[in-house]
């Protein structure tokens, strides 16, 4: 399920800025989400593996997990692929603005959030899709109704034509609390007068994998000299999640590899994507 956020009522910025480069925003009004791990990886999965040129945005102030990935990285040894960029101030679309003159980017994503309300609005002027990670308690869900309507305000100067706002349980354990969250997402007439949250199929489940990711590049086989290094199957939900928001389209999945054709079917099946 998504939704449309509102036409922009701005102007957009001259053309010729970044025209074919895609902008994602990850990003939620409430820190410990699981935000930056998603962030990363997707833009990991869209470096590493598809070779394309992106760049993050660490826009989180109160933390710095975007920024000391890569150098965690290094350390443990790896070819770090992404450019990132700590910008964490309301002037962040312009800081994109200027990524995208470069001309030398295909994607960036933005790690924003937490309790900074500015920059989280001038992501949004800028993204093509905006993805908010939620854990299923009750903290998180009282944030909701601030995200999507900080969201929609922005989006009223959004300078892309318009931008896709998709919700994501994140961190789901086994229990009953994933059902209750998403019930409660789901009840039109509980979340008044915007209905529904446009709320993923998807989840991410609380894996040691996802917590053992931080400074590592994910690889399709256990690497001989960092045997805790995750593949990119033991990341469960993030292909998914990049299929079902459409950061991936279905070939792409296939002749990568990162799914077989029968796991592909089997999402279609359940109305994943």
């Amino acid at each position: 399920m998504t939704a449309s956020i509102p036409e922009p009522s701005g102007p957009p910025p001259a053309e010729t800025l970044g025209a074919d480069t895609r902008i994602y925003a990850v990003g939620a009004l409430k820190g410990g989400t699981g935000k930056t791990r998603i962030a990363m990886l997707i833009a990991l999965v869209l470096a590493v593996v598809f070779r394309r040129r992106v760049l993050v945005f660490d826009a989180d102030s109160g933390s710095q997990t975007s920024s000391n990935w890569p150098v965690k990285a290094r350390l443990r040894g790896y070819d770090w692929p992404i450019e990132v960029i700590r910008h964490p101030f309301e002037t962040l679309d312009e800081e994109i603005d200027r990524a995208l003159a470069r001309g030398d980017v295909d994607d960036i994503i933005v790690d924003v959030g937490g309790g900074n309300y500015p920059a989280f609005l001038a992501a949004v002027r800028r993204a093509h899709k905006l993805l908010v990670p939620l854990c299923p308690d009750e903290g998180d869900l009282e944030q909701a109704p601030k995200t999507r309507e900080a969201a929609y305000m922005a989006a009223a100067r959004n300078s892309v034509g318009g931008c896709l706002m998709y919700y994501v349980l994140s961190r789901c354990e086994n229990s009953n609390d994933k059902i209750d969250a998403r019930n409660q997402l789901l009840d039109e007439e509980h979340n008044g007068e915007d209905g529904a949250y446009p709320l993923l199929d998807t989840d991410i489940p609380m894996l040691v994998s996802w917590k053992r990711a931080f400074g590592r590049v994910p690889q399709f086989r256990r690497s001989a000299s960092d045997p805790d290094c995750p593949r990119w199957k033991d990341l469960t939900g993030l292909i998914p999640l990049m299929l079902e928001t459409e950061i991936l389209g279905k070939q792409e999945v296939l002749d990568a590899g990162l799914m077989t054709l029968r796991e592909v079917e089997d999402l279609e099946k359940r109305a994943v994507i």
